[in-house]
């Protein structure tokens, strides 16, 4: 599990940085969406779904862009048709992420991330990740479920996720 979180971390640093200097970067299509991430070494990979919509889609471009210019020195963006490419040089407490990435899909079906990041000083023991997250559209989002609601196979959404 610790080299999932650490996975999803590099991965998190990353995505920040994609929608922060362009307002044409892509937003999902708003329904209920499931995310595999499949960190490296043989760690099975984790599946969550997500339930959005448009406004918590601005929302996230929102605070991805504010969290890249505290943590990001370096976040250079690419786009070419459905591929979007980024180097970005983070910070994580005292350690620097250099990662580079690439987008690709139409965010209204599908789309694929995939990270390479390496960490100096290590993190979490670790000096570099390879991490994959491939997302797929399901459909409307599930009655009475919130946009920006995660749950994982098996896990019931949590009452605060849930609408009155």
């Amino acid at each position: 599990m610790r080299f999932v979180s650490l996975s999803l971390v590099a991965a998190a640093v990353a995505l920040a940085a994609l929608p922060a200097q362009s307002q044409d970067m892509p937003k999902r299509k708003a329904g209920l969406w499931e995310i595999k991430a499949t960190p490296g070494q043989g760690v099975p990979p984790m599946v969550m779904q997500q339930c959005t919509d448009e406004a918590f889609e601005a929302q996230m471009q929102k605070t991805a862009m504010e969290q890249s210019k505290t943590m990001c020195s370096k976040n250079d963006i690419k786009r070419s048709g459905n591929t979007i490419t980024s180097d970005a040089v983070c910070k994580i407490g005292s350690t620097t992420v250099t990662s580079q990435s690439m987008t690709t899909g139409d965010f209204s079906s599908a789309y694929k991330v995939e990270v390479k990041s390496t960490f100096n000083p290590p993190l979490m023991g670790k000096t570099s990740d390879h991490t994959v997250m491939e997302a797929r559209y399901l459909g409307p989002c599930a009655a009475g479920q919130k946009a920006g609601a995660m749950s994982m196979p098996n896990m019931p959404i949590p009452p605060a996720a849930k609408t009155k």
